[in-house]
C-alpha cells in the first residue's frame, strides 16, 4: 500500500465507471482478502504446533475504500472551487476593478450630483492613493457582510472628508 500512487486513484475509479466495471472489485490499494498466517498448538503437547496459512476476509477495507473514494472526490471538488475562487478574487483586486467598485458606490449615493463626484481624477486618486488594496479589501468585506448601502455610505464619507 505504501508507495502506491493514490493521486491517480480517482481517475482509475472514473475509468472503471465509464467502462462499466464495478468500482469496488478487488483492488491492489484496498484488498478484500489476504492470506493470514497463524499457529495452533496441540492440546497436551506445548512444544508441538502447526502453522497454517488461510485466506482472510478484510471487511473494513470495503468501508475504507468507499470513504477514501468519497473523500478523494470531495477534496478534488473543494480544490477546484478554491482555484476558481482564487482566480475570481485575483481579478476583483485589479486596479481597474477597484476603481469600478468605488465609482459604483459613489454613484449610488443621492449626493452624486455634487461636482467633485464627477471629477474622475479625484476618484482615481482616492482609489489608488488613499484606499489602496487593503482599504478596498475592507470595503469589499463590509459590502459582503452588511449591505451595499452601508459600503456606499462609508465610501461617500471617506471620499468627502
Amino acid at each position: 500500500m505504501l508507495g502506491s500512487n493514490f493521486a491517480l486513484y480517482g481517475i482509475q475509479v472514473l475509468d472503471r465507471f465509464f467502462r462499466g466495471i464495478h468500482w469496488d472489485t478487488e483492488s491492489r490499494l484496498f484488498p478484500k482478502t489476504t492470506l493470514c498466517d497463524f499457529t495452533i498448538r496441540e492440546f497436551g503437547h506445548p512444544k508441538r504446533s502447526h502453522d497454517y496459512t488461510v485466506p482472510c476476509v478484510l471487511p473494513l477495507n470495503l468501508f475504507n475504500q468507499q470513504m477514501f473514494t468519497f473523500l478523494y472526490f470531495w477534496y478534488a471538488i473543494v480544490i477546484l472551487l478554491n482555484i476558481c475562487d482564487f482566480i475570481l478574487w485575483s481579478y476583483s483586486i485589479t486596479p481597474g476593478n477597484r476603481l469600478d467598485f468605488i465609482r459604483k458606490r459613489l454613484h449610488t449615493r443621492k449626493h452624486s450630483s455634487v461636482k467633485e463626484m464627477h471629477d474622475q481624477s479625484k476618484i482615481i486618486e482616492f482609489t489608488h492613493e488613499y484606499l489602496e488594496a487593503d482599504g478596498f479589501f475592507i470595503l469589499s468585506l463590509i459590502k459582503e457582510n452588511s449591505s451595499d448601502y452601508v459600503a456606499a455610505e462609508i465610501v461617500y464619507r471617506l471620499y468627502t472628508e
